[in-house]
């Protein structure tokens, strides 16, 4: 039976949105055809093993005191405990595979795949180098503007930049952008923190309050009458699938987090947990999906990815892209929940049959080097 780790949590603001995802996960692999072995990242950045991450309760009390403290060395998983002072560490298991259900923060920006990768463990989830680029929306802009993919004008700050230079910054906003704007903190999804400005009294507030969650902020030029339109991608055996794009939301100004996820949406058992609130043109749909094909392809993506798009008219513009996304996007592609186990299976498999075992070669470069630490050639 092939061994699978399913890693949750993360040092990031979006823990407990990643816990809903990987609880989810978990319980739709089940435990017939994986040995599946979940793993929760806690905002310390310690990582917990425990059978009873298939229900919510231990993170809804936030008591780890009786789960299992592991970490990764050389494809394997170890348990690590402390006896009067000294470590002890113990073999779990040898992982055939990979799920990353981290959202944000290094999780989902390429730790996770940096750790699987240094360990040889195959992973169904994106790699390292798109993670890390998408995670940062200014640097997605930069990508989708080298893809061909169009995306709305904005303006990148540091909080240092803007400490030094902000009553420039504030005067090009005015310039160049216009009121109103969004204001996003540049490496947070889920909608946290981003803020609509109309003035620049409010500008300065909402890069201020998105400073206290990043140090890097997005200005964007600001969206009249638009939808917030969905669409993923995922391959198998090299074959690239895109789902139909799908109306998130035809809310003007912010898709804010309480619409995401606190707002009901009114599905029955069994459907779709995305409601779908209108049509997408024909013309803006074959555009999307071109789009969406187009970034997975070209970065070389493998996993699942879901690309959220902001729609006027017949005007269509990448907003930005998600490495992990929420539910791992099984909704996108699935009529039904059951179905989103064979899904799961699916990109399992890929990523095991996909694993390339590249020979790490020696320079001998030490050989040639003296203790004076000049290099005889």
């Amino acid at each position: 039976m092939r061994k699978v780790l399913v890693v949750f949590g993360g040092k990031s603001c979006e823990n407990e949105i990643s816990v809903l995802t990987g609880v989810f996960v978990l319980n739709l692999l089940g435990r017939e055809k994986y040995r599946v072995y979940p793993v929760y990242i806690h905002t310390d950045g310690a990582w917990y093993y425990s059978e009873s991450f298939y229900g919510l309760e231990p993170f809804k009390r936030g008591d780890f005191s009786n789960c299992t403290r592991v970490f990764l060395q050389g494809g394997y998983l170890y348990e690590h405990k402390e006896n009067k002072g000294r470590g002890k560490t113990k073999r779990i298991a040898k992982l055939d595979c990979a799920l990353n259900c981290c959202h944000g923060g290094l999780g989902e920006g390429g730790g996770i795949s940096a750790i699987c990768g240094l360990n040889g463990i195959p992973l169904a989830s994106p790699d390292m180098l798109p993670s890390s680029v998408v995670l940062d929306k200014g640097a997605t802009t930069i990508v989708a503007a080298g893809l061909g993919v169009p995306t709305l004008d904005y303006l990148r700050v540091s909080e240092k930049d803007y400490r030094k230079r902000g009553k420039f910054l504030l005067k090009t906003v005015a310039t160049r952008l216009k009121y109103p704007v969004i204001v996003k903190p540049a490496r947070l999804g889920s909608s946290i923190g981003i803020c609509l400005a109309k003035t620049e009294e409010e500008l300065e507030t909402a890069i201020d309050a998105a400073f206290t969650l990043d140090d890097k902020v997005v200005i964007e030029k600001y969206l009249a009458d638009k939808k917030d339109v969905n669409c993923a991608a995922y391959a198998m055996n090299g074959e690239i699938f895109v789902s139909e794009a799908e109306v998130a939301s035809e809310t003007s100004g912010v898709y804010s987090f309480q619409e995401k996820y606190l707002k009901p949406r009114g599905t029955a058992k069994g459907e779709r947990s995305v409601k779908t609130l209108g049509e997408v043109d024909e013309e803006v749909a074959k555009k999307i999906k071109a789009y969406t094909k187009t970034v997975y392809k070209k970065m070389d993506v493998r996993g699942v990815i879901r690309i959220d798009y902001l729609v006027s008219g017949k005007e269509v513009y990448l907003s930005e892209v998600n490495t992990v996304p929420r539910s791992l996007a099984y909704y996108l592609f699935c009529e039904r929940v059951t179905d989103a186990r064979q899904f799961f299976f699916d990109l399992i498999e890929d990523a095991i049959s996909f694993q390339e075992k590249k020979p790490v070669l020696s320079t001998g470069i030490l050989q040639k080097v003296r203790l004076n630490g000049k290099i005889r050639l």
